[in-house]
């Protein structure tokens, strides 16, 4: 039963950053290559913000909360504004030179220290016979839940949501519809890297934050690509599935080989269904 809840707590981690993946492919058809470095980057503000309010985590939530939504707006209006109606691999390109500058940004800000985040790991319920669910743990599942919930409502109903598409298909069709085009991409960037910093922070509260942690950004991808770039129950299934076969190897056979183990389920699920468990051909056909 431990290992279903790790898995769940880890698999939600990963959902979550596929889920800003997913954001930002629905609304502009950009793979976001940096968005590792972001999350690992909000686990690291969260961190500092924390410790101006003496160890206030809600304080420090609250506050990395409004930096990562500022900062994604930031990189819209900054960088990625000016390339829209651009050929998509060089916003790729640009978000790849984006990942190189904020793992810089780590090493000089916080001086590459491995912190890790002292937020839930008390145990909330043990197991007979031995196991335990730490608080991080549920707290990580009911989080996921609530956001994927909470992201299905906004793109199937809303209407800013159901614009996305409209914008990622054809920017000036859509802006001669009167579609504000500037104001979906900008909210899918804020949105994005929100998303980045929530799973930075749960994964900061399981594990160490350090550089070398950003490779989570490459399972976050896989999750992405394996349930599909342009469906959000996609990235909830793919980031369980990546999870439980990082954990089941790093448990079974060796520690050395999870690192693989999500690209070996990329080229399997890539060869069988190349637009991913729930995506659409369409999208396929289009790239």
């Amino acid at each position: 039963m431990e290992t279903i809840v790790s898995i769940l707590g880890l698999g939600t981690t990963y959902a979550l950053l596929a889920a800003g993946l997913v954001i930002l492919y629905k609304a502009s058809r950009v793979v976001n290559f940096a968005h590792g470095e972001l999350a690992i980057v909000g686990g690291y503000v969260f961190y500092s913000t924390s410790l101006v309010w003496h160890g206030n985590a809600l304080a420090g939530a609250i506050a990395s909360t409004v930096i990562s939504v500022v900062f994604g707006l930031v990189i819209y209006l900054s960088l990625m504004r000016r390339l829209v109606g651009e050929a998509t691999y060089v916003a790729a390109m640009v978000t790849i030179g984006l990942s190189i500058i904020l793992k810089a940004l780590i090493v000089i800000v916080w001086r590459s220290q491995s912190l890790g985040l002292p937020l839930g790991r008390e145990t909330i319920y043990t197991f007979q016979g031995g196991g335990r669910v730490a608080a991080i743990d549920a707290v990580t599942v009911g989080v996921g839940v609530v956001f994927f919930i909470l992201l299905s409502i906004f793109f199937r109903y809303a209407r800013l949501g159901r614009q996305f598409r409209g914008a990622a298909e054809n920017a000036l069709l859509a802006s001669q519809r009167q579609v504000n085009v500037n104001l979906i991409l900008g909210f899918a960037w804020a949105l994005a890297v929100f998303s980045a910093c929530l799973a930075g922070v749960l994964y900061g509260s399981r594990s160490m934050l350090a550089p070398q942690s950003t490779i989570i950004g490459i399972n976050g991808l896989t999750a992405a690509l394996v349930g599909g770039l342009d469906s959000v129950r996609g990235a909830a299934l793919g980031g369980l599935l990546v999870a439980a076969a990082i954990f089941v190897t790093a448990r079974t056979i060796d520690p050395a080989l999870s690192d693989a183990v999500p690209f070996v389920i990329l080229l399997i699920v890539m060869t069988l269904r190349p637009w991913g468990l729930f995506g659409t051909q369409e999208e396929l056909d289009r790239v």
